[in-house]
């Protein structure tokens, strides 16, 4: 039997929503291509870490890409080494599978492909989907063959910064997430242990950037229930502790991100630190959100998506109140809610894993 073409999905840790795995899924779905996802725990230095994975373990990949400190990492500090265990486990990653193509994921894996390829001079060319909401500072190189990108506007500044137009596929992101019908909310909320009244969904990631704000909910009464997710357990205990002082308030604490979706669906509104998968599941189910950031580099992604009315911005945490009182209280939040679904409504998931499956690296 002859074997299927393979196609190797590059990651790493900071990946979202689990999504390596759901396109691969997709993919194998489609029946042309067999799928190996390779995360940066088999190419990045495990036995001795370099100057690289000191900065990655000390911030977001976001932080060590975007930010300027990380010229002087790459040409100086690492110039006799130059990633050479990395690149030798990618070098050996090539001969096992001989992909069709390389798709990376994350700036991190990206980062390492691009690397590997300009040292090895291989053939297998790179396909980089872009998580991001416009163009980051740093992401532009002569070894990607192909970028999938969520608008036309980073399309637009791709081509200005002379990547060729049909190199550039504007396909959105590859987030879903299964809506319910507005009969079935109040069944599903009673089956979930939450009241009929407004539920508000609070994604706390990224340390204690939203915990303040998570008190002031609490202050509020009974003007809304919470579902919680916080993905550090020490904070998760914190908040659960300060939720039992406030009896009055329904508050519901998800235990793993893989129950996100079946509360997210449920919900009026969401409060969340920056969030890719998040936010563009919000867009999906018509839910307004409130995205509370002060990290500089998500700046200009939260930025956009107001500029097109896609989610509100809270930059304090006492705007957070203001802005739930007046989503759960104007139409503004069904406003925001038309807009984003309108915003994707074209963009599938099973639409990009099929431009995968056909794409043919010429």
């Amino acid at each position: 039997m002859e074997r299927k073409p393979i196609i190797v999905i590059m990651t790493s840790k900071d990946e979202s929503d689990g999504i390596s795995k759901k396109l691969a899924e997709a993919i194998e779905r489609v029946g042309t291509h067999n799928v190996a996802i390779v995360s940066d725990d088999k190419y990045g230095v495990v036995a001795k870490r370099s100057a690289l994975d000191r900065l990655m373990d000390n911030g977001s990949e976001y932080q060590y890409l975007l930010e300027r400190k990380d010229r002087g990492v790459i040409m100086d500090r690492l110039r006799v080494r130059k990633y050479s265990k990395r690149v030798n486990r990618i070098k050996n990653m090539l001969k096992r599978f001989k992909p069709q193509y390389i798709l990376c994921l994350t700036p991190y894996a990206h980062h390492c492909a691009v690397e590997a390829k300009r040292k090895l001079k291989f053939d297998t060319q790179i396909i980089y989907m872009l998580q991001t909401f416009t163009m980051p500072k740093r992401g532009l190189d002569d070894i990607t063959n192909v970028y999938i990108v969520e608008n036309a506007d980073v399309k637009a500044e791709l081509v200005r910064a002379g990547i060729r137009s049909k190199d550039v596929m504007t396909m959105g992101l590859p987030y879903e997430v299964q809506g319910r019908e507005e009969g079935d909310i109040a069944e599903a909320k009673q089956e979930l242990g939450l009241p009929r009244s407004k539920t508000v969904f609070v994604n706390i990631r990224d340390g204690n950037e939203l915990a303040k704000a998570f008190d002031l909910l609490l202050d509020q009464g009974d003007i809304a229930s919470l579902v919680v997710f916080c993905d550090n357990a020490k904070l998760r205990q914190s908040l659960s502790s300060a939720a039992v002082q406030v009896p009055d308030v329904t508050v519901i604490f998800v235990q793993t991100a893989d129950k996100i979706d079946e509360y997210l669906s449920v919900c009026d509104l969401t409060i969340t630190s920056y969030d890719v998968a998040i936010i563009y599941k919000c867009f999906r189910l018509g839910i307004p959100s409130i995205v509370f950031s002060k990290d500089e580099h998500a700046a200009n992604d939260i930025n956009y998506l107001v500029s097109h009315d896609l989610c509100l911005r809270a930059k304090e945490d006492i705007e957070i109140i203001a802005l739930e009182y007046k989503l759960l209280q104007t139409e503004l939040a069904e406003s925001i809610g038309r807009n984003g679904q309108k915003w994707v409504e074209l963009n599938t998931l099973d639409n990009i894993a099929n431009f995968l499956a056909s794409y043919i690296a010429v």
